[in-house]
């Protein structure tokens, strides 16, 4: 018999040897940090595509999805990726050699510069994304229906929600 890959043959291995750890939860969990793990895989592999960095993407995509003009402060940007500041900095230099973004002084702040998407920016945030999408459905459709799929949605979606609310449902899960 073959030997189970990935997070089945972890479960299986726990559920011989220490069966009280597979718990519901931890099975969920595990799902989750492993589908987790493949998606962000399939993200970068996307956007290292394009010559950019997962990180990169995500600057270019949150400044797509800002209103127009699409501009935001360095620190407005800090909140969105996990890159530190001097970190940043290095990689807006970066994209605005390449004409990805336009930098400008802050009325409020002169001692800051804004950060504005240029149009070859846009397109290639656009670019990336509709690839990372199209990456992702293929990804998921692997296992999954459209139906299934959008049954997922709506269960992850009022999971985060409680979560984020603070809504627990101790009485299912005495540990939690």
């Amino acid at each position: 018999m073959a030997k189970k890959q990935g997070v089945e043959g972890l479960l299986s291995r726990m559920k011989l040897n220490w069966p009280q750890a597979v718990t519901p939860t931890a099975e969920l969990i595990m799902r989750i940090y492993r589908l987790n793990d493949l998606a962000f895989r399939n993200a970068r592999q996307q956007t290292a595509r394009h010559g950019l960095s997962f990180t990169e993407f995500e600057v270019l995509a949150t400044l797509r999805s800002t209103a127009s003009p699409h501009e935001l402060a360095p620190t407005e940007l800090y909140g969105s990726i996990l890159v530190s500041s001097g970190g940043l900095t290095k990689m807006l230099h970066s994209l605005q050699r390449r004409r990805l973004i336009s930098r400008s002084q802050d009325k409020n702040d002169r001692r800051s510069l804004r950060v504005r998407l240029t149009a070859a920016g846009r397109r290639v945030a656009e670019g990336v994304m509709a690839d990372v999408q199209c990456a992702d459905g293929e990804l998921l459709s692997a296992g999954l229906s459209r139906r299934e799929i959008a049954r997922l949605i709506t269960l992850v979606r009022q999971l985060l929600l409680a979560i984020e609310l603070g809504q627990r449902k101790s009485d299912y899960y005495p540990h939690a």
